[in-house]
């Protein structure tokens, strides 16, 4: 069954009585502009058939366009299905809803789609009403409430697996400097061994040096070298360092003593580091746009099978090397775990 366009007004307005049927055509159409909600009625198999002023904006159709068309290929690609699943029920004479989005150079709206059959004198749906509500500033807060949660979830996560690695570096300082003190060449006690091992952890955290005594944090840059150096300085000799001299800039070296700060505490916990014979060697180099170090360890207890899981700080390593555009590939052979960061060099050296 065809419906004319006054029969699609006479829907949503009652009859007001007046001789001037032009004048009642102006009002409706001015009371359904006056609203910010986008308002439309569509037909039964999703053909738009009228549409007002704020929906003609939100979805590009002129406001003298004669309709018709087909509606769901005017909405963007990511919602078709769930707009197609509203009409369809809508379609059966029950009310749907839906979010949707629409797309102009002033950003992304998001709107809330309700769609409400409108039914004739014996039940059968002939019309739909949609009606679409700008939720932009309540989605926005939605989700950055949603961010701080898992941020403060994160953090919390974070400190905890901190917390524990400090132990276990402390734990493992404890033993290296009791055997260093037990030396015949040693000429200190394991309490100043232990000492300065500690100091030279807590430089490391700072990441070198402290930012206080850098006027141009953003544009400085450091030896990889001094770096690497920094943050392994605790564990004494028991690795070895090498490569090309690379800097780096300030921003960027965060990332790099996260992945070695990592390694180091994993290698304490269950790698070269937690045997007396372990040892450890990092190489870097700066080759095809990209800054590449390896991490090899040797010497520590035999690895019989790979790990079915990374650990928390692994993970969260992994992350923030990704979302810089980086990525890390690790190896276990039986002698020990070998890793392998690459960093682009866009904005390294």
């Amino acid at each position: 069954m065809e419906f004319a366009a006054g029969v699609y007004k006479s829907i949503l307005f009652p009859v007001i009585p007046t001789n001037t049927g032009d004048h009642l055509s102006e009002l409706q159409k001015a009371m359904l502009d006056a609203t910010p909600d986008c308002i439309k009625i569509l037909s039964v198999d999703g053909r738009l058939l009228m549409m007002n002023r704020a929906g003609c904006k939100a979805l590009g159709v002129p406001e003298d366009s004669e309709f018709g068309m087909l509606w769901l290929p005017l909405l963007p690609p990511g919602v078709h299905q769930s707009g197609l699943e509203a009409l369809r029920t809508a379609a059966t004479g029950q009310s749907a809803r839906f979010p949707g989005q629409s797309h102009s150079p002033k950003g992304t709206q998001h709107w809330d789609n309700l769609l409400t059959p409108v039914v004739d004198t014996t039940g059968n749906v002939f019309s739909i009403l949609c009606v679409s509500r700008d939720v932009t500033a309540k989605t926005e807060l939605e989700r950055d409430l949603e961010n701080a949660v898992s941020r403060e979830k994160l953090l919390s996560q974070e400190m905890q697996h901190r917390i524990k690695n400090v132990f276990a570096i402390v734990s493992a300082l404890i033993t290296i400097s009791e055997k260093e003190a037990g030396r015949d060449d040693a000429s200190q006690s394991a309490t100043k061994i232990l000492r300065a091992k500690i100091g030279a952890l807590s430089r490391a955290s700072e990441v070198a040096f402290p930012l206080s005594e850098i006027k141009n944090v953003a544009n400085s840059r450091l030896d990889i070298g001094s770096l690497v150096h920094s943050v392994l300085k605790p564990y004494g000799n028991r690795y070895s360092a090498s490569g090309s001299q690379t800097s780096v800039r300030h921003k960027n070296l965060t990332t790099i003593a996260l992945f070695l700060h990592e390694l180091a505490t994993n290698s304490v916990k269950y790698g070269a580091f937690s045997s007396d014979e372990g040892a450890v060697s990092i190489n870097w180099a700066m080759n095809d746009q990209e800054l590449s170090l390896l991490w090899s360890e040797s010497g520590g207890p035999p690895i019989l099978t790979e790990p079915r899981e990374q650990g928390f700080g692994s993970e969260m390593v992994g992350r923030i090397v990704g979302s810089v555009g980086g990525r890390i590939s690790r190896t276990w052979s039986r002698d020990g775990m070998i890793a392998q960061l690459h960093l682009p060099n866009s904005d390294l050296a």
